[in-house]
């Protein structure tokens, strides 16, 4: 096996995220949790009583066993009321996973409580008790939403108290071993379970991230499309309006580029489509957006920028386009661009902005091309 495939084998066997895809799988991450923390927390809810109800008729001394196992229930209803609790008053916060885990952790310490009770007490039903053990192992898997990362939390700590339980309940030390046997393997079972689901949360959170990607992306430039750019807008808007701070809106059209479609073809034309976005790219700051607005028109949203500060990134873009010709296979072409300026703040319409801003273009095109205009 060479380094290459060792290493292709390594990221299918961990999968990771890409980076600049950390935040947006976190809360991926969150949302899966929260599902599971509300489901999980509704099925014990209708499951414990239930169970607890039939135990009393399964057990030869159910006052004794029925309250010792009551006792071990009790945390999990707990920590369920606490998740619908949560759900209810803080339904975007921080807490699903943290409870996802805590739920997992007490359904499991819950069954290894009550599957040492029943194993010292004659009448007690421990077969059915060893199946419940079982399950809740396998079930609980679903709550370990990181894969192997946290199955130590799960499962470590109960499954190390089992054989200490058994022991203080007055079993020997073989039958404890021997006791530990089916539960370990449950435990190893789980554990795969967990991964997997994992590795298929990862390629789900990856697809989804590719039909974004593709829904909200131009496919000739790589620049956000039209759609993206509206969604872009919006936010700027209700930036605006929070920090009081003005943004600009920089709307570039390519001079005569009819011409080249024409003369050239239209291969060339999208060369020198491609060419002008990755100028603009270059020209702007990371915090500013950049769009292929529609056919050769580009916008830019440049962040917390007055008048001034938009026209001069304008410039900037404008100097950067016509500063060298434009390399295709038709050969170098010499290619400007007309720009229209408009800034707003939050309390402004942006259809208003975009106006003043196209209007901006037009005196642009009318004074000659290869200029920028404020509106």
């Amino acid at each position: 096996m060479t380094w290459i495939q060792f290493k292709q084998w390594l990221s299918e066997l961990f999968p990771r995220i890409p980076p600049g895809l950390e935040d947006a799988f976190e809360a991926y991450q969150r949302q899966l949790a929260r599902r599971v923390a509300v489901v999980g927390a509704v099925a014990v809810l209708i499951i414990l009583p239930a169970f607890q109800s039939i135990e009393y008729f399964l057990y030869d001394d159910p006052e004794l066993l029925s309250l010792r196992n009551a006792l071990w229930r009790l945390p999990v209803m707990v920590a369920a009321l606490a998740i619908l609790a949560l759900r209810w008053w803080q339904p975007e916060g921080n807490w699903p996973r943290p409870m996802v885990l805590l739920l997992g952790f007490a359904m499991v310490f819950m069954m290894v409580g009550i599957f040492a009770n029943d194993k010292v007490f004659e009448g007690a039903p421990i077969q059915y008790t060893s199946q419940g053990l079982i399950i809740t192992l396998a079930a609980v898997s679903v709550a370990a939403t990181r894969g192997l990362r946290d199955v130590p939390i799960i499962y470590g700590l109960p499954v190390l108290a089992l054989p200490f339980l058994l022991l203080l309940q007055g079993a020997s030390l073989g039958q404890a071993a021997i006791n530990l046997l089916y539960p370990m393997v449950m435990v190893l079972v789980a554990c795969l379970i967990a991964e997997l689901i994992y590795h298929g949360n990862v390629h789900s959170f990856m697809a989804h991230q590719q039909m974004r990607r593709f829904a909200l992306t131009d496919p000739l430039t790589g620049l956000l499309n039209r759609r993206a750019m509206e969604e872009e807008l919006k936010a700027a808007r209700s930036q605006a309006r929070r920090q009081e701070q003005p943004y600009g809106l920089l709307l570039a059209d390519i001079d005569r580029f009819k011409r080249v479609n024409d003369t050239q073809g239209h291969d060339v034309g999208d060369q020198v489509l491609v060419e002008l976005a990755a100028r603009i790219r270059g020209m702007v700051r990371r915090e500013n957006r950049v769009s292929r607005w529609g056919g050769e028109e580009f916008l830019v949203l440049v962040q917390n920028s007055d008048q001034t500060a938009a026209r001069q990134a304008a410039e900037r873009i404008r100097h950067a386009v016509r500063s060298k010709p434009f390399p295709t296979t038709a050969g170098e072409l010499v290619i400007t661009i007309s720009i229209g300026v408009a800034v707003a703040d939050g309390s402004q319409d942006t259809g208003e902005t975009l106006i003043r801003a196209d209007k901006a273009l037009y005196a642009a095109k009318q004074g000659g091309r290869d200029r920028t205009e404020t509106g």
